[in-house]
């Protein structure tokens, strides 16, 4: 993989949002040479953890969410950024709720895809990191 960092603003209207990231990740996969597969666990990861800030943390008009891609020939991150509600993450692993439960997946599932995912709260900005190791098979 090509050592390779790009910045990009989501709106936080939710259509538009998803929509921005989608195609940000058009734009990166195109630069950075990594195979489908972690193509598809890395975007998975990443498009939940943005619709879970764009349900619950931000509102639209609020100011947009930052993402900053960065691939290395050792792994993929980024780094998500937003001024919205602060989360207290649970300390222990995240599980999948109920099997008749409606929603509470998203953040299990970008878990169990990801080598790294942590969350943490500075003054009034909520930063996310998720990190997935580029030799993943």
């Amino acid at each position: 993989m090509r050592r390779i960092e790009r910045h990009y603003e989501l709106s936080t209207v939710p259509a538009e949002g998803i929509a921005q990231l989608h195609a940000a990740l058009d734009t990166f996969w195109a630069e950075a040479e990594v195979t489908t597969d972690i193509q598809i666990r890395f975007g998975t990861a990443l498009a939940e953890v943005v619709a879970n800030i764009l349900q619950y943390a931000v509102t639209p008009g609020d100011a947009p969410i930052r993402l900053r891609l960065r691939c290395s020939p050792q792994r993929l991150e980024a780094r998500v950024v937003d001024n919205g509600k602060a989360w207290a993450m649970p300390a222990a692993t995240l599980m999948l709720p109920d099997d008749w439960e409606e929603s509470g997946r998203g953040l299990a599932i970008a878990q169990a895809f990801l080598d790294t995912l942590q969350y943490r709260r500075l003054g009034n900005v909520n930063c996310w990191r998720l990190v997935l190791s580029a030799t993943t098979d």
